[in-house]
């Protein structure tokens, strides 16, 4: 028993994994296990009766409709995602592979599976490789947080390692006991294990998690990825380069595949040697990656490491033409297949540093997913116009190859020459000037170039530095960020302590244990931090040392050290007795006289629950929310939307409001994640914040910069008043000219442009319909003075939203042209002279395409008139309305004050005309709309 005690404690330390952590890490990486197994055993198998019944002739269509089937699964599989819970998708995709597995081993072993449709297992084999390794990481990566991920995905991943290891040698051992398409039936039994493990998984760790946890752990994607990778010159030199090693992988396999069901024409021999290759591959791939990879790329640096991928093929390629024997081939694809994913794999991520985080994150799965399938459907259309049209022997293909790698290494060296120029930029950037202030040494590593800035670089540079390194967690920097831990700035001292707590190159707690005494509250929290993973005696020990001592400094950052850790992990959480220890501080609080040190300690007090997540004491966020103290509350936000708890939200849209808390509110906003986008849509749209703090939430929206942000923005300029409505537009329009990655559909702002002048009109219309019917009962002695003021008030009501459509018409129109331009014509049209108003309309004739201008221009001349002239309504030939129409239309508005207005006024007619009309709104989701519909209609029938 303590022999496996010893053990287990042993692996936990070694591996960085917390004990709670242990069983759904097993769990996880048991089922990446079962799925690889099971893609291994089911790819060879497949294979080989694809090709011994159709041929390596077939495969360039294979390729050509793997690629099309991959698209628009893709497309469909992310609409599923939209409507339905990921484990359902998990689990019915799960049931439909065993499905698919069984009737095709039927369907093998009854002879049905003839001709064409062999197709659609070879389809299914390649969208299930694809399909099931994204399901089982977007479900890991709701497992666990940011910094979980970062230490035990590589564990994790070693159960796919360790699954490709042996799923292609099992299938080369069965192969010689049972029939090829026995094999299938093998795959759908180890493929039915993972079902219970994704339903344990989801019942005890997802489900635990609310709405914004699973937003902010869900991979982002961009509707435009393919704009933000056109926008950066490096990034789509990475994809083309990405693109070409994936052709080039098709062309290579083909040429396998050609070979080996060439010589091997038995389909159990086929399956037996596609399996022992893909084994030793995984093998190869991982001997490489562990002993080798760092080596290489640490040797001949990033630049000449991507060569070796290309230049090992080319050189296969060059001996096949000479020697065209099935072990050349072989030789190859254990090049292409080794290197890719390691040397290669690990270069190309370090030539992503100059690349911002969101933009690799938004464009990752464009790249993985439509660049690679575009790179499948290429390599198809080249192999059927070569091998099926012209006929030219496979080992042909090779020169295909030789002139593809030709262009793949000259691209590389763009590549190199492109990622020097944008980390060059990148550093002058970063301190903020033009141009260098001296010649520097020119960059030829990147390794080297990013070890250099920490040796030599400004503070800025260190900390933008230190941010990518903490992306991309890299043993070999380790050297270079230790002697940042007696940096004079105290940002690049925290920030040195968070990359090594990822590190594990040594232990360094007896340097960072005085770190404690820092005069800095972010270097002694991240140094107890350092200390809470990596102390090699008792902790609990330890942490209550600090959490006694006599330096108030020191006892606030152990315990913001210990929350900050502690956070997520309820069995570490009852170890430390976290919940006792803010309890203990808490008391303390109350019984404090000195107003400073109770100040300092409620801040750490409120940091600690939020970074914790200490339920129990969500109150005291609650409390101080409403604070006299305006830093105690902006820490109160900063708390709250670190629980990420819905109950505070309220409380944080009250505080936009208030000018000193705006950013912190904003900001507390924007860390709950995307997913509270629609909370705050719909809350506003129903009227449930007060109008001060409503008419912020477009801009708190704005922030998050996003293809969601701008549809709610949509959504709030269709369905809100005209407060809203105009901060929506602005904000709408910083993001459309902020930031060109959105997509802000010019139809989109045309049409909203008309609706804007279809409503203008229809006001002006009203206003006269108004103004005609006060004229007549004027006449007639048939008004009274009520119903005078009344009209008098409705009409002006009336005249201040014209005012305003004008301002949203040139709102909008600032989306499509040059805001700066449009803004000083909408200044001039509502309060120049005459003159100036007449060169600002000719101005806007000469911008506007002829559909704007069929619109805009009338309306824009006839503001030259006064608003009660006939003139008026003649130039834009506006029909008015009779009153009834009216007050129909204007009561059909989503306007409350307009409709208030339109009721008062009907109410002082006392004319039951109109009881039809006011009828309608008795009901009305308007609380106040409906309560004055029913005081009208009664006085009404009164009448």
């Amino acid at each position: 028993m303590h022999k496996i005690e010893f053990i287990k404690s042993y692996a936990l330390r070694v591996f960085d994994i917390k004990e709670e952590e242990l069983k759904k890490t097993l769990l996880l990486q048991l089922n990446i296990f079962l799925i690889i197994t099971t893609l291994l055993i089911v790819k060879p198998t497949v294979n080989s009766l694809f090709l011994s019944e159709l041929g390596s002739n077939a495969l360039p269509l294979g390729y050509v409709l793997t690629a099309i089937a991959a698209v628009i699964g893709s497309y469909f599989y992310n609409k599923a995602l939209e409507k339905a819970q990921l484990n359902r998708i998990i689990v019915f995709t799960l049931y439909i592979s065993i499905t698919s597995l069984i009737v095709f081993g039927l369907a093998f072993k009854y002879q049905m599976a003839k001709g064409l449709l062999l197709y659609i297992p070879y389809i299914w084999v390649a969208i299930f490789g694809l399909l099931a390794a994204s399901q089982f990481w977007i479900l890991a990566n709701l497992v666990y947080n940011i910094r979980e991920a970062k230490r035990i995905f590589g564990f994790i991943g070693s159960g796919a390692i360790a699954g490709g290891i042996s799923g292609g040698y099992i299938t080369s051992i069965l192969a010689k006991f049972m029939e090829a398409e026995d094999l299938l039936f093998v795959a759908a039994l180890l493929l039915l294990f993972c079902v219970p493990i994704v339903r344990y998984i989801w019942k005890k760790e997802v489900l635990k998690l609310n709405t914004f946890q699973v937003g902010l752990r869900s991979s982002t994607e961009s509707e435009n990825s393919f704009k933000l990778i056109q926008k950066s010159k490096l990034l789509s030199l990475i994809a083309v380069v990405i693109g070409l090693s994936v052709l080039v992988a098709k062309l290579i396999d083909y040429q396998y595949s050609d070979y080996a069901s060439t010589l091997i024409e038995d389909p159990e021999e086929l399956a037996s040697f596609f399996g022992f290759w893909l084994s030793t591959l995984s093998v190869v791939s991982l001997i490489v990656q562990l002993f080798f990879t760092k080596k290489i790329v640490g040797m001949f640096g990033v630049g000449k490491s991507l060569l070796w991928l290309p230049t090992g093929v080319l050189l296969g390629s060059i001996l096949l033409l000479i020697v065209p024997q099935l072990w050349v081939v072989v030789f190859i694809k254990i090049i292409d297949g080794s290197l890719k994913q390691s040397v290669n794999r690990a270069a190309t991520e370090l030539l992503s540093i100059p690349i911002a985080i969101d933009i690799k994150k938004k464009t990752k799965t464009f790249i993985d997913v439509v660049v690679d399938s575009i790179a499948t459907g290429i390599a198809g259309f080249i192999l059927i116009f070569f091998i099926n049209g012209l006929d030219i022997p496979s080992k042909y293909v090779s020169l295909i190859i030789i002139g593809l790698i030709s262009l793949w290494i000259y691209l590389i060296l763009l590549l190199k020459r492109e990622y020097i120029n944008a980390f060059k930029n990148l550093i002058i950037n970063i301190n903020g000037n033009k141009k260098p202030n001296k010649v520097e040494a020119p960059i030829t590593s990147i390794v080297d170039s990013v070890k250099k800035v920490f040796k030599t670089g400004t503070e800025n540079q260190i900390l933008y530095m230190l941010k990518k390194t903490l992306e991309i967690k890299d043993n070999r920097f380790f050297y270079e960020i230790q002697p940042l831990l007696n940096h004079s700035s105290s940002k690049v001292r925290a920030l040195a302590i968070e990359n090594l707590y990822f590190l594990s190159k040594e232990n360094l707690c007896q340097q960072i244990e005085p770190m404690v005494h820092d005069s800095d509250q972010l270097v002694t929290t991240a140094a107890f931090r350092y200390l809470l993973k990596h102390y090699e005696m008792d902790t609990i020990q330890l942490f209550d040392k600090y959490l006694t001592s006599n330096d108030l400094t020191i006892r606030n950052a152990a315990l913001l050290g210990l929350s900050l850790e502690l956070r997520n992990h309820e069995k570490l959480q009852l170890e430390f007795d976290l919940e006792a220890k803010i309890g203990t501080v808490l008391v303390a609080i109350s019984e404090l006289t000195d107003p400073t040190i109770v100040k300092d300690k409620t801040l750490i007090v409120l940091a600690s629950i939020g970074n914790g997540k200490v339920t129990k004491y969500y109150s005291a966020i609650s409390k101080h929310l409403h604070n006299q103290d305006q830093e105690i509350v902006r820490m109160a936000l900063r708390s709250a939307s670190k629980t990420l708890d819905a109950q505070f939200i309220d409380d944080i849209v009250k505080n936009l409001s208030k000018k000193d808390n705006r950013d912190s509110a904003s900001e507390a906003l924007l860390n709950y994640g995307e997913s509270i986008i629609d909370i705050l849509t719909k809350n506003t749209i129903d009227g449930k914040f007060k109008m001060e703090d409503a008419r912020l939430i477009p801009s708190a929206i704005a922030k998050f910069n996003s293809q969601k942000a701008v549809k709610s923005l949509i959504t709030l300029i269709e369905s809100t008043e005209h407060d809203i409505k105009i901060e929506a537009i602005e904000s709408l329009r910083k993001l459309k000219w902020n930031n060109s990655g959105l997509e802000i559909k010019d139809r989109l702002i045309i049409d909203k442009i008309l609706d804007e002048c279809n409503l203008y009109q229809d006001t002006l219309a009203a206003i006269h319909s108004q103004i005609v019917t006060q004229y007549k009962k004027k006449d007639t002695n048939n008004e009274s003075a009520l119903e005078k003021k009344a009209r008098t008030s409705l009409i002006e009501l009336l005249e201040n939203r014209l005012d305003r459509q004008l301002k949203r018409i040139f709102k909008f129109l600032g989306m499509k042209y040059p805001p700066e331009d449009i803004d000083s014509v909408l200044e001039v049209i509502l309060d120049g002279k005459e003159e100036q108003r007449i060169h600002a309309i000719e101005f806007l004739d000469n911008i506007l395409d002829i559909q704007l201008k069929r619109e805009l221009i009338p309306i824009a001349e006839s503001t030259l008139i006064d608003i009660a002239s006939e003139e008026r309504v003649k130039k834009l030939n506006i029909r008015v309305p009779s009153e009834l129409e009216c007050f129909t239309n204007l009561l059909q508005r989503n306007d409350n004050k307009l409709r208030l207005a339109v009721l008062n006024l009907i109410e002082k007619t006392n004319d039951k005309k109109f009881i039809p009309l006011v009828n309608l709104y008795t009901n009305d989701q308007n609380n106040t709309l409906k309560r004055q519909a029913n005081l009208v209609l009664k006085q009404l029938f009164n009448a």
